[in-house]
């Protein structure tokens, strides 16, 4: 038997749709959100900046305006000195170019020694430059020290990306550049003429990392001493003396950076034997003197008898030569003759 199944159509039941009435934010709420939002919001930015082009931010040879590729250099030479150029080759084959300056009376002295088959003793001075500019800004500084002491030679090389070096610059390769440069001279002048390294700001970490990596080596280099110049202990350091404790920049700085140049740690492991001269302006605007007085204190420890501080009153952090010339001229003399 069967059974006939009737289907009934029900009307379908509309979903019940729940309508939020969405509420605007209030001026207050608003308010707070762009005044907490942009300046966090420029903090991030100005965090990642520092971090992304932190070697941009240290390694400055493209200020001021005009320092890169600079062909007119010959116009800014001093009547007194005798200037050549020099090119080095690193060896990651980055070409550095600098210059080699002496007086011109004692050029034509050397000239005589040489033709007589003589072998001189002249004192060579290694200089390397701060963060800024080239090498021929630095002519005004080599004819003061060259008044000092007339039978010295100076040897200014640029880093990589500085004057008319090519490469980029970074700790690495600074550092590659100065071995270049010493290994240069070394092969140049001999092994027993004595080496001064002279380091003005940046310069002054590139040439104490230098010498505690090669001091020990007397019988090929013969340093007998370093001249830093308004130096910082390290990169850190100087983060911190820039940007103040609340701020994130320190606490950043202590974990990304990649640039070091921690100055206060290698003057530890100089050797005794090198003498070593702290000039150091009282009015520095850029690098703070506290930071100065901890390398020469640290100095003090390894050498006791061979460190000293000489602060000048009146100078800026590029002036001393120009400012305090005479004591910039007598302590030269000093420590170098």
């Amino acid at each position: 038997m069967f059974h006939k199944v009737v289907a009934i159509n029900r009307p379908a039941i509309p979903l019940l749709k729940h309508h939020r009435k969405t509420r605007p934010l209030s001026t207050m709420v608003t308010t707070f959100l762009v005044v907490a939002g942009v300046p966090l919001g420029l903090y991030t930015y100005k965090c990642i900046m520092l971090i992304a082009f932190q070697n941009q931010l240290i390694y400055m040879g493209y200020l001021p305006p005009g320092s890169r590729h600079n062909e007119n250099f010959k116009k800014l030479i001093p009547s007194s000195l005798e200037i050549h150029e020099e090119t080095i080759l690193t060896e990651d084959r980055k070409r550095l170019h600098g210059f080699i300056v002496s007086k011109k009376s004692a050029q034509s002295a050397s000239a005589t020694f040489i033709h007589a088959g003589l072998e001189r003793s002249d004192p060579i001075m290694v200089y390397f430059q701060g963060n800024a500019g080239n090498m021929s800004d630095r002519f005004g500084l080599f004819k003061t020290a060259l008044s000092a002491v007339p039978n010295m030679t100076i040897i200014g090389i640029g880093y990589r990306q500085y004057g008319n070096s090519n490469g980029y610059a970074t700790e690495s390769g600074l550092k590659r550049d100065a071995k270049a440069i010493l290994d240069k001279i070394q092969r140049k002048y001999g092994p027993n003429r004595p080496l001064y390294l002279y380091g003005h700001s940046l310069g002054g970490a590139v040439a104490i990392d230098l010498a505690s990596t090669v001091a020990t080596n007397k019988e090929k280099y013969n340093i007998q001493g370093i001249i830093i110049e308004n130096t910082f202990t390290s990169i850190y350091d100087m983060v911190c003396a820039l940007y103040p404790a609340y701020s994130p920049y320190p606490y950043i700085a202590k974990y990304c950076l990649w640039n070091h140049w921690d100055s206060d740690r290698k003057i530890r492991s100089l050797p005794p034997s090198i003498r070593l001269l702290f000039l150091s302006s009282k009015r520095d605007e850029i690098v703070p003197p506290s930071h100065m007085k901890q390398l020469y204190s640290l100095a003090q420890h390894t050498h006791p008898d061979n460190a000293t501080f000489v602060q000048f009153e009146r100078s800026l952090h590029m002036d001393i030569y120009s400012t305090e010339p005479r004591l910039f001229q007598c302590t030269l003399q000093k420590f170098i003759i």
